[in-house]
């Protein structure tokens, strides 16, 4: 067996660098060694091979003695001989890499508490890591020859559960969307994903997350023996295709599996169980797509949705409703994306806020729109693909510090600029000094900058959100609650948060002309707030009657189509 020369060297400084390394191995080589039995074990016995227990022993200690520095040329061609016989055996190549990784991961468990963090100590075993890359270079070099065609990156197994993998689901996948496009049929498919799987491997390890993962595969082909196609698609997600099963059907069937998978308890650590709940996304064939690009995207979307209502629940991808269709989302991000490569396409438009006594503009709320050729697109169309896509925070601050700019503007001195913040900004702890370095920069008085928070999310963490509130308050911005009325969380608003504005919810406004009830709700808002100090806006003011009727309840301010069009110049401000 021949070596290159850059191989040599490498093996020489690998034996320098691993010999550094400080540790105690009689401490450490039993756990890890029998770690490594244990899989080639497995491997073997999966392919129908015997595994003869002093030849897997030996193997173990070989890598211990490579990992350790010993690079030798016997000890080498042992290795290479080693893979040659578990290429005969048929194990494929993904099987060897993920039984190197479940290895690397148990060695590292095992050598945490005996590694201090000196840079020196971490370089050494960097490589011993690499001496385990090597290895597994030598283990393929034997699959040479009889056992070629299974170098193949994707197997059509998922090694952990036994389902398919990926690669495999999604030629299944294509199958079907071709025999119901023959026998003109339907289908639908689930994207499931395990809510909390990164909880359980932070707490109790992957090898217990793994375990989990077992069990929820067990469970799914328990559930659907029938399936056309049961698959692991993600490290912790699974996806389902039922043939001859329509969305409404889909989605009642979904939900039991979702019941079902919550009453699972996997107990890998003895009496302690774990809980497990999954949040299921359903889309069908060809309701919501027939492209398997198309299909697994709505799935996927349906998926994420269900999770961002709550978890452990199903839900269907809804077709009709532009802003969750898949399709239309694609479309959104790609122009949103767009847009942000040239920061002119995105621009604040200003709707006024109008004294209903006087007829004149407290102020203005900014709000986000973007270019398209000669016409603006305004923030209801791209909101959620913003969201989705992560592109919201970049959105907002252009638009934020454009208005920013605009401030100093003949019509907009001495005018209040209303700036919408949701609930998500709270996770984002950067906003108050880009709002302070904004005022620097541009010579702004924060007393005439509004910070209305959304309610249309449920406040998760009541103390981000009192940081994130008294942050802006002390720099001098004033808080209003927007969307007033539209849930409980107003009501925390107004108990733990010195709020100047309070903007009541639309649909309630809209509706004060033709709804006693309503009507009743809304003046019982208004003595609420006015008892508190709190100054009432009141929005979606579309017609004369219900401006009179508003400002006869006291309302002092008003916002609608009715009393001005948002633009995106305002002009002298009349």
């Amino acid at each position: 067996m021949r070596f290159s020369k850059g191989m040599l060297e490498l093996i020489e400084e690998l034996k320098f660098q691993a010999g550094q390394l400080p540790l105690d191995w009689v401490e450490v080589t039993g756990k890890a060694a029998q770690a490594y039995v244990g899989r080639l074990r497995t491997l073997l016995e999966r392919a129908g091979q015997e595994a003869n227990e002093a030849e897997l022993r030996g193997a173990a200690s070989d890598l211990l003695a490579l990992f350790a520095g010993n690079h030798d040329e016997e000890l080498l061609r042992r290795r290479i001989e080693l893979g040659r016989k578990l290429g005969v055996a048929e194990v494929s190549l993904e099987q060897m890499v993920t039984a190197y990784g479940f290895f690397f991961g148990r060695w590292c468990d095992e050598l945490v508490p005996l590694i201090h963090t000196l840079e020196r100590e971490l370089k050494s075993f960097k490589y011993g890591g690499t001496s385990l890359l090597i290895d597994l270079g030598l283990l393929l070099l034997g699959y040479r020859g009889e056992v070629a065609r299974q170098m193949q990156m994707f197997s059509t197994v998922d090694v952990l559960t036994g389902l398919l993998s990926r690669r495999k689901f999604e030629e299944e996948l294509q199958q079907a969307i071709e025999f119901a496009r023959c026998t003109k049929g339907e289908f639908s498919l689930y994207w499931i994903d395990i809510d909390n799987s990164k909880l359980i491997n932070d707490i109790y390890g992957y090898t217990v997350g793994d375990i989990v993962l077992k069990v929820v595969a067990g469970f799914l082909q328990e559930s659907f023996p029938d399936a056309f196609t049961i698959a692991r698609i993600g490290s912790d997600e699974f996806g389902i295709v039922l043939m001859d099963t329509g969305p409404a059907e889909a989605l009642a069937k979904a939900q039991v599996l979702c019941h079902g998978i919550a009453e699972l308890q996997s107990r890998p650590l003895g009496e302690e169980g774990i809980f497990i709940t999954s949040s299921i996304g359903v889309a069908s064939y060809p309701h919501h797509g027939q492209a398997l690009a198309d299909l697994m995207l709505a799935a996927e979307v349906a998926q994420v949705t269900a999770k961002r209502k709550g978890r452990n629940r199903a839900q269907l991808i809804d077709a009709v409703d532009e802003s969750t269709n898949p399709t239309v989302v694609h479309e959104r991000i790609l122009l949103l994306r767009e847009a942000l490569r040239s920061k002119e396409c995105i621009v604040p438009f200003y709707q006024p806020i109008v004294d209903l006594e006087t007829g004149k503009p407290l102020g203005y709320e900014v709000l986000a729109r973007v270019r398209r050729g000669e016409k603006f697109l305004s923030a209801g169309l791209f909101i959620e693909a913003a969201e989705q896509s992560g592109l919201m925070k970049d959105i907002g601050n252009i638009v934020i510090e454009q208005a920013m700019r605009e401030k100093k503007s003949s019509w907009a001195k001495s005018k209040l600029f209303f700036i919408n913040f949701s609930m998500r900004e709270l996770e984002n702890r950067e906003t108050p000094g880009f709002l302070a370095d904004l005022f620097s920069r541009y010579g702004i008085r924060p007393e005439e900058i509004v910070a209305e928070i959304t309610e249309r999310e449920a406040v998760l963490d009541i103390n981000a959100m009192h940081a994130f509130a008294k942050e802006l308050t002390d720099l001098g911005v004033r808080l209003a609650v927007d969307d007033f009325g539209s849930g409980f969380s107003s009501f925390i608003y107004l108990r733990y948060f010195d709020c100047y504005f309070a903007k009541i919810e639309g649909s309630l406004v809209r509706e004060i002309t033709r709804s006693g009830r309503s009507r009743m709700i809304v003046e019982n808002m208004v003595k609420l707030l006015q008892g508190l100090s709190i100054e009432v806006v009141a929005e979606f003011v579309e017609n004369r009657e219900t401006a009179e009727i508003l400002r006869r309840a006291g309302v002092r301010y008003g916002q609608g189509y009715y009393l001005g069009m948002p633009v995106r110049c305002p002009g002298n401000g009349d």
